[in-house]
């Protein structure tokens, strides 16, 4: 295996876990917020929408928690977790494929109001992928620093958020808004 593989899968799994946790606090901070948006998707039924807003948030801290923890802590034991959030990205990927192509232009209920996009459904594909092949490779293990990469998932992440906030921010400024 590559030198840099262990540790890409690593910088993945723990963007993966961030961005869960991040969205799952969003999520069971504001239930009614994202009951709605689950209703705007109308890919449920209207009776499973409270429902699935609470299994979302619940699935999205738990896993995002577990696998942090365990990145840190107990490496070894990370391939369990890990290829948990391997499937729950998978299924996010599947979802947001299925609204994309079905519902466009409605907000995707990832990061607040963002529409869903190819570049959704991409960034669930490759976290699912960073996530599964850190559980089969076992590459946490094999990453002398773990920190670092939990440190390197983080910056990812803010970059990820803050670069669009402060575009947009820019934007509106320069009165360049809805370009």
């Amino acid at each position: 295996m590559n030198v840099l593989w262990p540790p890409g899968m690593t910088v993945l799994t723990a963007l993966g876990a961030i961005l869960l946790l991040v969205a799952g606090v969003a999520h069971a901070a504001r239930p009614r917020q994202h009951r709605a948006v689950l209703r705007a998707h109308r890919l449920l039924p209207p009776a499973w929408t409270a429902f699935a807003a609470a299994a979302t948030a619940g699935a999205e801290l738990i896993v995002g928690v577990a696998v942090l923890a365990l990145l840190l802590a107990d490496p070894v034991a990370a391939a369990l977790p890990a290829a948990t959030q391997a499937a729950v990205y998978c299924a996010f990927a599947g979802y947001a494929a299925v609204l994309r192509t079905r519902r466009p232009g409605v907000p995707c209920g990832c990061f607040g109001a963002e529409e869903v996009s190819w570049a959704v459904v991409a960034r669930a594909v490759v976290l699912a992928a960073g996530s599964a092949g850190c559980a089969a490779a076992g590459a946490v293990a094999e990453v002398p620093d773990r920190w670092s990469c939990v440190a390197a998932g983080v910056v990812i992440a803010m970059a990820g958020h803050l670069v669009p906030a402060w575009r947009e921010t820019s934007e509106r400024k320069s009165g360049r808004s809805g370009r």
